[in-house]
């Protein structure tokens, strides 16, 4: 019998109020019993919110979910709230709590500029080589900045301050901060091209991708011109791409093979498209392709480079040793967790992790990275059993999250002094770019701090709610197998949302 046949069968939901109270309570009661992880704050007027759970949008599907008032420690309402679910996104919220404790809010990501031999001033020039000591910073790119290479012009600038403007040997970068295991456990091979999947390094720029526009040819069927920013051809692309005919829906799309920078890029785009696609693929070897714009960048800005080819160290130490000229560091970690949660930035949570692995445990890896995180995580009273945590993005198909254990978490934030940069690196739906698309306009938006989730057959939703009664209210939606398409499940999420924000 469903649910919706069950409330149907109650001829007492149709009669006086006083029966159509009993009809509630009486289907409230079969509920509890027909499922037993249902629970409900008693003597609510609405209807009962376990009546959501027949909305055809998660039929068949796994749905745990979890509401409970922080402030007074009720649950709301839960349903397989102690049954593991693939999280998506929502994994983030684990590794941005996990980075604001154990790194702190006054973190910065740094890399270091020395020189491996002498700076002879009168001649301007480094008679040696540069080394890069990277340290693992998401934040050199455009992000934040006039454009992509500011933060590059202004190495060069730091550069001549310093009377170089020759460098004779070789551009050195010790990437060593991370360990190689560039790639999150569990990662489709399908998804290593788009910007979204691209590998972590010590050493990166532009979130490890270069920025593609599409524009169409000048008449049908010519091949459509590929540029790419930053302007070095680093990717090296076979170009399948032809021009439609006007009105034609775009199909541009690409691959870049595996372990290389060459890329096939294909489709079609219609001639009277004057804006063109914009779009961003990965690369295989950032620490390389950050070295290379580098390079790229100082003799754009006068300096010379003698050397003929970049050069990269994954050894711990620079052998040579080497003076420090200048020390770069990033925006503070509250920055760096805002992209994160609003954007849903996988280049950056992963960064984050590995990092975190680095700092506390001596190894930027993703064993040592997510061990880390799980001994905080138990000492906070989540158990090794509520989470098995593969990445930092959530990505993977190997990560799994009891609802329980992901509000355990919001509500522990609630208590920490970090609580008002977690709150506020949650995105607000119709404002902020991972929800932009959600209540766009409802009053009821702003009372929610949010984080998504979306994967193949994962759809997930959790934050925080302000009810009407001025109660905080902590929650978890997980979707794990719905056949519905995105755009219901994301409206059934948002109902049940604005009912308990109303009801309590």
């Amino acid at each position: 019998m469903t649910l919706r046949k069950l409330k149907n069968d109650l001829p007492v939901l149709r009669t006086g109020r006083f029966l159509l109270n009993s009809g509630r309570i009486l289907l409230s009661l079969i509920l509890s019993i027909l499922f037993p992880g249902l629970i409900s704050l008693a003597g609510s007027q609405a209807p009962p919110p376990q009546s959501f759970l027949s909305d055809a949008a998660v039929d068949g599907a796994q749905v745990g979910l979890l509401f409970k008032d922080i402030d007074s420690g009720t649950v709301l309402f839960a349903f397989n709230a102690d049954k593991r679910f693939m999280p998506a996104s929502n994994l983030k919220l684990f590794t941005s709590a996990a980075a604001l404790t154990l790194l702190g809010p006054e973190f910065r990501f740094r890399t270091s500029v020395l020189g491996v031999g002498k700076i002879n001033h009168a001649k301007r020039r480094l008679e040696g080589d540069l080394v890069i000591e990277a340290g693992g910073d998401p934040l050199l790119s455009g992000r934040f900045r006039a454009d992509m290479l500011e933060i590059f012009r202004s190495w060069a600038d730091s550069l001549k301050a310093r009377d170089i403007e020759t460098i004779s040997g070789n551009i050195i970068v010790n990437n060593a901060f991370f360990e190689n295991d560039d790639l999150g456990p569990g990662w489709s091979q399908d998804d290593l091209s788009y910007w979204y999947a691209c590998p972590t390094s010590a050493f990166s720029f532009n979130d490890n991708c270069v920025d593609l526009k599409v524009i169409a040819g000048k008449k049908a069927n010519d091949p459509c011109l590929v540029r790419q920013n930053p302007p070095i051809d680093y990717i090296k692309f076979i170009n399948r791409t032809f021009t439609l005919p006007s009105g034609s829906p775009p199909t541009i799309d690409f691959y870049r093979f595996p372990g290389s920078d060459s890329a096939v890029i294909s489709g079609g785009l219609a001639i009277d498209d004057t804006v063109g696609i914009i779009d961003y693929i990965s690369v295989a070897d950032p620490a390389k392709y950050a070295a290379d714009v580098l390079l790229y960048v100082l003799r754009q800005e006068g300096i010379t480079v003698t050397g003929r080819k970049v050069k990269i160290n994954d050894s711990c130490v620079y052998n040579n040793g080497g003076t420090k000229i200048f020390e770069w560091q990033s925006d503070s970690l509250p920055v760096v967790i805002s992209v994160i949660n609003k954007n849903s930035q996988n280049f950056f949570a992963e960064q984050t992790l590995k990092t975190i692995g680095r700092i506390s445990g001596g190894k930027g890896s993703y064993p040592v990275s997510t061990r880390i995180v799980a001994g905080w995580l138990e000492s906070i009273g989540i158990a090794e059993n509520d989470i098995k945590m593969a990445d930092g993005s959530g990505l993977s198909a190997l990560n799994l999250v009891k609802p329980s254990a992901l509000v355990t978490l919001l509500e522990y934030m609630k208590s920490t002094p970090m609580f008002d940069i977690f709150y506020n690196s949650l995105a607000i739906p119709g404002i902020d770019r991972s929800v932009r698309s959600r209540m766009s306009g409802q009053p009821l938006a702003g009372r929610m701090r949010t984080k998504t989730g979306r994967i193949a057959n994962v759809s997930a939703f959790s934050g925080y709610l302000t009810s009407n009664g001025n109660r905080l209210i902590a929650f978890c939606i997980l979707i794990n197998g719905a056949m519905a398409p995105e755009k219901e499940l994301t409206a059934w999420q948002d109902k049940l949302c604005s009912y308990f924000i109303e009801n309590y």
